[in-house]
């Protein structure tokens, strides 16, 4: 769930639960880093390095966050990353962010030395459906069956 949406629902009664001070620190304090998926739109799956996760995320040019967790996503046909952001200030100290902060830059990620540009994401891709939105305009939720396909591959018998 967005931390956002969590402080808003934190109870106004001084009923206490594990997390309650650190939950008030933020409301005080505000939001300091985002969760956001990324993907990667530059990049060749099957000829450049693939990311395994702590890679460099970039906006705008400045170094912002890292990834967390990365893999190859088959219904985007895309490599995906999840990672923070932060707003840094120019002494690197992290300032409140927020979503329009994050919509509003040009990300890349750097993965072994070469930076692929990416497109963020507040939230994590739906389940594929057979009503695709635009980000995932290639997906089909049917095969065509009619199609077949001779395989010139190793178990190709004449």
């Amino acid at each position: 769930m967005n931390e956002k949406c969590m402080l808003n629902k934190l109870p106004q009664k001084d009923i206490p639960f594990i997390g309650r001070e650190a939950l008030l620190k933020q409301r005080e304090e505000g939001v300091r880093r985002h969760y956001v998926q990324l993907l990667l739109t530059d990049h060749e799956h099957e000829l450049d390095p693939w990311s395994w996760g702590g890679e460099p995320i970039y906006r705008d040019n400045v170094h912002c966050g890292q990834t967390t967790t990365t893999s190859y996503g088959y219904t985007f046909k895309k490599q995906v990353c999840l990672g923070f952001v932060e707003n840094l200030d120019e002494n690197g100290v992290p300032q409140k962010i927020s979503n329009e902060y994050v919509l509003g830059g040009h990300y890349e990620i750097d993965i072994a030395g070469i930076r692929y540009a990416a497109k963020v994401h507040l939230h994590s891709p739906n389940l594929p459906t057979k009503y695709p939105d635009k980000e995932r305009d290639v997906y089909q939720a049917t095969r065509k069956h009619a199609e077949t396909q001779q395989f010139l591959g190793r178990h190709y018998q004449p």
